[in-house]
């Protein structure tokens, strides 16, 4: 703001207001939380969006204007030290906010809002949880450990009229219970944000902070992904792609452009599917897009589109189900289509039973180039397998993937489809001349 033509006399309450105004700013994803949502969850790795010091600044600025109870959870707090009291005072004390009164137990603004700290599991064991049943926001801090027996009383006990749900965490398992309850559901009620890792989602990410970052993924790529990037602690002995290997290819820039050039299609075929497309040149994916609810003549054309109406590019589609219609839609159009049926038979029938297995097993994970994009790390790292009768691995199902993540891998098979070569009788120039 230019300040310039400001009155002298004027001048000094407004840069406090600018002062003011910048002591209040919360990492940007972060504002969405001043929007009215039933619940409110925010995800991420160590400084990711500085998701808990955005929380506490959020509660502090609303209940310094606005008389309301807050209650403040963590599964276990043993005492005041184990929970958020010190952050909620340290963020009274950073915002300025005067007339707050701060004791050993809770904390209360001069407007009326009261503060209280307390472990879930004691309140359950003392039958406590009917007591907080006016209270306006509950806050679950390190939100991964809350088991689901606590989930299943507090939304219950939440009551009030404009009433909400909070929670920040980092997330431990593949299916922790705020995960599975509410981030995975299908409710339109919840405000789900993933705070990514450094300074992309958290501008004041200080240098030393990056330093251990570095180092970290330097020397425990697994445990760093956990730490930093928010992935879960532990992956599954049988998970077909390591995480360390994906967010390799998600780093790796130094890939350059070449043939084949060639697009991937999966088509949505339930109603909280996406339908995802990837174009690659080589080994370096180059284009990436992503529609709901789009009928399979627009998703011909949004694939035609992307390869620049050129035949030389080949266009390969999950041709199960609805993906059969846009097979055919691109043909009408003039494009270089392969259908790819993913339960039909391997190129190599010695290795693997069906495409998916061939997809997966020989996926190219080492030497290629991928977007650096957290759903696509998740549906990458969160496919598993098992073994046949015959010894050969097996890719599961898609229902098993969609019981533990509420969807579909719909980005990770796009992808696959994109560096997947079909059987074809014939490949010249980077183009399919035949199956």
């Amino acid at each position: 703001m230019n300040l310039e033509n400001v009155p002298d006399d004027k001048l000094p309450e407004l840069q406090a207001l600018l002062e003011q105004e910048e002591l209040e700013r919360v990492t940007p994803k972060m504002e969405r939380f001043r929007e009215p949502w039933r619940i409110k969850i925010a995800s991420g790795g160590r400084g990711a969006g500085a998701k808990s010091w955005s929380a506490a600044s959020l509660l502090v600025q609303k209940a310094h204007l606005t008389p309301m109870r807050i209650c403040c959870f963590r599964e276990v707090q043993k005492s005041l030290a184990e929970s958020a009291y010190q952050l909620i005072k340290d963020t009274v004390t950073r915002l300025r906010k005067p007339g707050w009164r701060l004791t050993k137990e809770y904390i209360d603004s001069p407007c009326g809002s009261h503060f209280i700290f307390r472990g879930l599991v004691d309140m359950r064991a003392a039958d406590q949880m009917k007591s907080l049943e006016g209270y306006d926001i509950f806050w679950l801090e390190e939100a991964s450990s809350i088991s689901k027996e606590s989930l299943t009383v507090l939304l219950p006990t939440l009551r009030k009229p404009g009433s909400e749900l909070w929670a920040t965490l980092n997330r431990v398992a593949e299916k922790d219970p705020i995960i599975a309850e509410y981030w995975d559901s299908d409710r339109t009620d919840v405000l789900r944000i993933a705070l990514e890792q450094g300074k992309i989602d958290n501008p004041w990410f200080p240098d030393v902070l990056q330093d251990e970052l570095d180092a970290a993924y330097r020397n425990s790529p697994d445990e760093a992904m956990h730490i930093w990037g928010g992935q879960p602690r532990v992956q599954g002995d049988n998970s077909v792609l390591s995480r360390v290997a994906i967010r390799e290819a998600m780093d790796r820039r130094d890939v350059k452009e070449s043939e084949p050039d060639e697009i991937g299609v999966d088509v949505a075929r339930f109603g909280s599917d996406s339908t995802e497309m990837y174009r690659r040149r080589g080994a370096k994916v180059v284009a990436h897009k992503s529609f709901s609810k789009k009928d399979t003549v627009f998703v011909a054309n949004a694939a035609w589109e992307m390869a620049g109406r050129n035949r030389n590019v080949v266009i390969k589609v999950d041709d199960t189900g609805v993906g059969g219609g846009v097979t055919d839609s691109l043909r009408n159009l003039g494009a270089n289509v392969v259908p790819v049926n993913f339960g039909g038979s391997p190129s190599d029938k010695n290795k693997y039973t069906t495409v998916a297995d061939e997809m997966w097993f020989g996926f190219p994970i080492g030497e290629i180039s991928i977007p650096d994009d957290p759903k696509l790390m998740e549906e990458l790292a969160g496919r598993r397998y098992d073994y046949d009768k015959i010894g050969k691995r097996k890719v599961e199902p898609k229902s098993e993937f969609r019981k533990r993540y509420g969807r579909s891998p719909d980005k990770a098979d796009a992808l696959l489809l994109a560096f997947y070569r079909p059987r074809v009788s014939t490949v010249m120039f980077g183009r399919h001349t035949g199956i």
